[in-house]
C-alpha cells in the first residue's frame, strides 16, 4: 500500500469523534478512515491529565500499528492535554482540533466575544483562551465545562426532555456575557448542534470543531502530497466498549455507520 492509499488514523474518547469523521467522508469521499472510539475508558473529561497522555499513547500506537498516514485528535481533552507528546512520538502528522477551530471560530466574531463550551479537562487546561489570544488577544473568552452533557450524547440520550433543560442551564451564562460565537468544545457536542442553535438563537454563531479540522486536514494532504487520488475510500470503526452501543448512538450523526469492530487492551 502507498502512502496516498494508506488511512487516516482517527480518535476519541467515544462517539463524539464521528462528528469529525463524517465531515472527513463528505470532504475528501476518496480518503480511507480508521475510527478507534475508547468507549470502555469514557469519559476522558474529569480524568487526571497524566492518565488522559497514557491513554492518548497507547491509542495512536494501535494507530500506528495498523499503518495509517496521518492522525486526527478527534478529541478537545486529548488535544488539551498531550498534543505536544503525541507529535513528538509519531512518525506521521498529526492533527488536534483546538488551534483551528480558535482561527475559524475568530474569523466569525465581530464582539469579539467567544463561548466555549468543553469538558472539564479541556477548560481546566486553558487552551481555547491561549488559542484565542495568540490570534487576536482582543478576544474574551468566556469557557464552561459540562461533562453530564457529554456523558448523555455518549449514552445516547441525545434526544432526552433532560437534556434540554440541562443545555438551557447551561448556556445562558454565554447570552448575559453576550457571545456572539459559540464553540462546540468536545466533539460529542455537535450531536447538539440544533439544539444549540434553537437556544442561542440570533445572538450566536455556533461553531463545530469538525468544519476546521477537516478543512485542515485536507490542506495538509494536499501539502504533503498525500491525497487519495482515485477510488472510494474505506471506512473501519473500532471501540474498546460495546459495539452495539456505539453503532446505535454512532448513528444518530452517520446513519450509513457499520461494521463496529471490538477492541480489548491487553491489560483487561
Amino acid at each position: 500500500m502507498s502512502d496516498r492509499d494508506a488511512p487516516i488514523g482517527v480518535f476519541d474518547s467515544g462517539v463524539g469523534g464521528l462528528t469529525v469523521a463524517r465531515e472527513i467522508f463528505t470532504l475528501l469521499p476518496r480518503e480511507s478512515v480508521l475510527y478507534f472510539g475508547d468507549d470502555g475508558r469514557f469519559p476522558y473529561g474529569p480524568r487526571p491529565a497524566e492518565e488522559v497522555r497514557v491513554f492518548a499513547e497507547q491509542i495512536l500506537d494501535l494507530l500506528l500499528d495498523r499503518g495509517v498516514k496521518m492522525v486526527v485528535v478527534a478529541c478537545n481533552t486529548v488535544s488539551a492535554l498531550a498534543l505536544p507528546q503525541l507529535m513528538q512520538r509519531s512518525p506521521v502528522p498529526i492533527l488536534g482540533v483546538i488551534e483551528d477551530t480558535a482561527r475559524y471560530a475568530a474569523e466569525l466574531t465581530c464582539k469579539r466575544k467567544v463561548g466555549v463550551l468543553a469538558t472539564p479537562g479541556t477548560v481546566n487546561s486553558g487552551a481555547y483562551p491561549r488559542a484565542f489570544a495568540a490570534i487576536d488577544p482582543a478576544i474574551e473568552v468566556m469557557a464552561i465545562a459540562s461533562q453530564p452533557l457529554v456523558n448523555l450524547v455518549e449514552n445516547g440520550n441525545s434526544a432526552h426532555p433532560e437534556v434540554r433543560a440541562y443545555a438551557a442551564e447551561t448556556v445562558e451564562p454565554f447570552r448575559r456575557f453576550g457571545v456572539d460565537v459559540l464553540v462546540l468544545g468536545c466533539t460529542h457536542y455537535p450531536y447538539l448542534t440544533r439544539l444549540m442553535t434553537e437556544l442561542m438563537g440570533a445572538q450566536a454563531v455556533i461553531v463545530d470543531p469538525a468544519v476546521a479540522v477537516s478543512l485542515r486536514l485536507a490542506a495538509e494532504l494536499r501539502e504533503r502530497n498525500l491525497l487519495s487520488l482515485e477510488g472510494e475510500g474505506r471506512r473501519s470503526f473500532l471501540t474498546s466498549g460495546d459495539p452495539t452501543q456505539f453503532l446505535n448512538v454512532g448513528r444518530q450523526i452517520d446513519p450509513d455507520l457499520n461494521d463496529v469492530q471490538p477492541w480489548r487492551w491487553p491489560n483487561e
